[in-house]
């Protein structure tokens, strides 16, 4: 009974002493509580000094430059207190920068290294859209030219890609020369412009040729559908002893090609190129386009526009000179206005292929392949046109004074 009695009171103490509600539990909250009621103060300090802070610096997050494109067929963009337009003028200053970048021949494929110093640039920019975290985007009014090492081009120096290496490199190298004009007071980034930058203005779409609708992808005629060349089109290539042998997805236009002997491809998951071995097959996507920006499709009847009118202010800004306002559309001048796009690209043939990079020449957006399947080496020798991502903290304000038809703003960095 002794030891009964022991163990119920030994439980009792036992509830009393570690229970939910016992002792050592009541005396941890005790401690707890005012630690809690501590931090919470501290934090709430903490949070009304910083907006304290902020608000004397005018620099509250209701004031961050956030920007939208509310209709992405018009060109106004907005920050809910100030509305530009695409191909307004906005003073960014690149040469603040005394950055450099040289391109290696072997990876541009050209004959000699190409420099280009962000300190060289003499033209303006432009506004040219919304990147995905809200950030205003500018265009380089002109073209980033190479100091030593570049080609002519009209009264211009141009930028060279050349063969395997030029398409194997290409994009990466444009990138890095267009970095070195993004050191600039405000710049976050910058970029070389890329065949989406064009089709978001135009709004054209080539799973809908012909159709001002860049977001639909799944609407209308592919382009070239139908053909071995349809947009997305996957095609088989196998090297026979007669030739090589062609299988479209799509069903059209397959057989085998006793022109060519040898296919060669690009390997992208091990970055090299290879030859394809006797009954060896390999599967490419068809993914080259070009189109016109008023028809946006492969005819230019100008009666007819379904894009971007020739006087608007976003064709010019893409399709002419717009730093000289030389219209060059039909090259009659000498003053040819061609430029790289950062996207590469591929054209499924009969038999062979090409690979490309994406560019704008003659006012349209087309490519230029840098080599094919049969060997064969192509060469391009375009205009680099950088693309810098401001800062949100960057404020602009109108300057009162018009170019081109378009309004000058100047900016200022808000710390």
């Amino acid at each position: 009974m002794t030891i009964i009695v022991l163990l119920i009171l030994a439980g009792i103490t036992i509830a009393t002493l570690f229970g939910e509600n016992g002792i050592i539990k009541m005396a941890q909250k005790a401690k707890e509580e005012p630690e809690k009621s501590t931090k919470n103060e501290l934090d709430a300090l903490n949070n009304l000094e910083g907006e304290m802070e902020n608000a004397i610096k005018g620099n509250t997050s209701t004031k961050l430059n956030e920007w939208t494109q509310p209709d992405p067929l018009k060109p106004e963009i907005t920050n809910g207190e100030i509305t530009v337009k695409i191909g307004d003028y906005v003073d960014y200053n690149c040469k603040s920068s005394t950055a450099t970048y040289t391109s290696p021949a072997e990876k541009s494929g050209h004959t000699e290294d190409q420099v280009f110093k962000a300190n060289e640039y003499q033209y303006g920019w432009r506004v040219l859209g919304v990147d995905e975290n809200k950030q205003l985007m500018l265009l380089s009014e002109d073209f980033a030219q190479p100091t030593t090492g570049g080609t002519a081009l009209g009264v211009r120096q141009s930028y060279t890609l050349q063969g395997r290496e030029g398409y194997t490199n290409g994009v990466e190298e444009l990138n890095k020369i267009c970095s070195i004009y993004g050191n600039g007071i405000g710049a976050t980034i910058a970029r070389v412009v890329t065949v989406d930058d064009i089709n978001r203005i135009t709004g054209y779409n080539p799973n809908n040729t012909g159709k001002r609708d860049f977001n639909k992808i799944e609407e209308g005629i592919k382009y070239y559908q139908g053909d071995i060349l349809e947009y997305g089109n996957i095609v088989e290539y196998t090297l026979t002893t007669a030739g090589v042998k062609y299988e479209p997805t799509n069903s059209a236009n397959y057989g085998t090609s006793n022109d060519y002997t040898i296919f060669s491809y690009y390997d992208e998951q091990n970055r090299n190129w290879k030859n394809l071995s006797t009954n060896e097959s390999i599967v490419l996507e068809s993914s080259s386009y070009e189109y016109y920006p008023t028809t946006l499709n492969v005819t230019n009847d100008i009666t007819i526009s379904t894009g971007i009118g020739i006087e608007s202010k976003e064709y010019k800004m893409l399709f002419t000179n717009s730093s000289t306002g030389a219209d060059t559309v039909n090259n009659g001048n000498n003053d040819n206005f061609y430029y790289w796009l950062g996207t590469m690209g591929k054209y499924t043939g009969t038999g062979y292929a090409l690979f490309t990079l994406h560019c704008i020449e003659e006012g349209k957006v087309t490519n230029s392949a840098l080599t094919r399947s049969f060997q064969n080496t192509g060469r391009g020798k375009l205009g680099v046109r950088p693309v810098v991502t401001l800062d949100k903290r960057v404020s602009l304000k109108d300057s009162g004074t018009m170019k081109d038809g378009c309004r000058l703003y100047n900016m200022s960095l808000d710390e």
